[in-house]
């Protein structure tokens, strides 16, 4: 019996550009549909639906996959009794194929995302994984071209900026190919979110009223409310801000400040309310009249024994010289705090959930931070912003 051999064409193991279908090169090269582009807070973004859509548009069911490779959670606070606000960190990996199942390339990247003053703590985390997963994956896509936003890096541009790749043989014409019009994408429903609105966004809220600035309060005012608070029945720092005055009494804060780090706090939260420099500059001649007070309590040198001169010995006296170094690395400090402040305040987070997240991360609370921490600290912040408004 003569055995005739089967012979199977088998695919390489590897992929590379040409192995990508004309039409998908063309898609890829196309621009974006405008009406797919989505605008939150001035930002431009896709919907992670649509994102995966075009995924299986380009290079169909089973031709692609999402690989979660981190999924943490970041924070999570009660800020207020029964409303929760949850962060988490997330990494995913897109690998997609070639039609044949080979893989052609792989993208890893990464993302905060964050559900705020939810009243279940449940769907707190559910959503928060949700966006931090859906914020990376849009991050990984975004590498193959114009259909998966990268445009829109260009500050939110919808013109294309692929337009032609020597690695493949599709048009490179001046005139970018098109694609089908789709009908206008709409945002995936968004959780209900109950209007009670925590303190902190509150008072992010007054700061931008449209009538007279916080800063307005007479000196005079000011000054009375100075004497730093004493008792069970100290007027708490988070007040209603009075007719034209401050959504808080930092003049008083800083009177009350136990040391120079909480002293830092107080003056990074002024700067993050816009503080103007005048009431700034009130803020510091209370630190140094704290200092001044401090050096004089200070246990003073013993005078040296006498050495048969008549002539006392001098004791020294007044301020220390100044150190420009220290004050510089001191205000370097500040600035980081209250840029972390800032950061935090986009997610509605009080100080006190942000001391919690540096406690997590660092191991010690935000003003007890290095610069280098509070740095990394407020770019994790600002990536979960960045995710909520995506």
């Amino acid at each position: 019996m003569t055995v005739i051999p089967l012979h199977h064409n088998a695919p390489a193991a590897t992929a590379g550009p040409v192995d990508l279908t004309p039409e998908q090169v063309t898609t890829l090269l196309a621009p974006i549909n405008p009406s797919r582009v989505q605008n939150l807070r001035g930002q431009s973004h896709l919907e992670a639906w649509d994102v995966r859509r075009w995924l299986n548009r380009v290079f169909g069911f089973g031709g692609w996959s999402d690989e979660t490779l981190e999924l943490a959670p970041v924070a999570q606070m009660e800020i207020n009794p029964g409303r929760w606000t949850v962060v988490y960190r997330a990494q995913v990996r897109l690998t997609v194929k070639t039609t044949d199942g080979r893989v052609l390339t792989a993208y890893d990247d990464a993302a905060m995302g964050d559900s705020r003053n939810q009243p279940s703590l449940g769907d707190a985390h559910d959503q928060a994984m949700k966006t931090a997963l859906s914020q990376a994956l849009k991050r990984c896509a975004h590498n193959l071209g114009d259909q998966f936003g990268l445009s829109l890096y260009n500050d939110g541009s919808r013109a294309a900026v692929g337009l032609w790749s020597a690695a493949h043989t599709a048009p490179k014409t001046a005139e970018t190919p098109a694609v089908p019009d789709d009908a206008p994408v709409k945002p995936e429903p968004a959780p209900v979110v109950e209007e009670q609105a925590p303190a902190a966004e509150q008072q992010v809220q007054r700061s931008k009223r449209a009538e007279g600035g916080p800063w307005e309060q007479p000196a005079a005012q000011q000054q009375k409310q100075a004497p730093p608070r004493q008792g069970p029945r100290a007027v708490p720092d988070q007040q209603p801000a009075a007719q034209g005055g401050p959504s808080r009494d930092y003049l008083a804060d800083a009177q009350a400040a136990e040391s120079r780090e909480r002293f830092d706090q107080v003056r990074a939260a002024a700067v993050v309310e816009n503080a103007p420099q005048e009431y700034l500059a009130k803020l510091d001649a209370i630190a140094q009249q704290k200092e001044q007070a401090a050096q004089k309590q200070s246990p003073r040198q013993p005078a040296a024994p006498k050495t048969g001169s008549t002539r006392p010995t001098a004791v020294p006296s007044g301020p220390v010289t100044p150190d420009p170094e220290a004050d510089a690395a001191r205000q370097q400090h500040a600035v980081a705090l209250a840029e972390l402040l800032a950061a935090g305040q986009a997610l509605a987070l009080e100080p006190s959930h942000l001391d919690d997240i540096a406690t997590a991360e660092t191991g010690c609370k935000a003003a007890d931070c290095t610069v280098e921490q509070l740095a990394s600290l407020t770019a994790d912040l600002r990536a979960a912003a960045e995710g909520a408004a995506a």
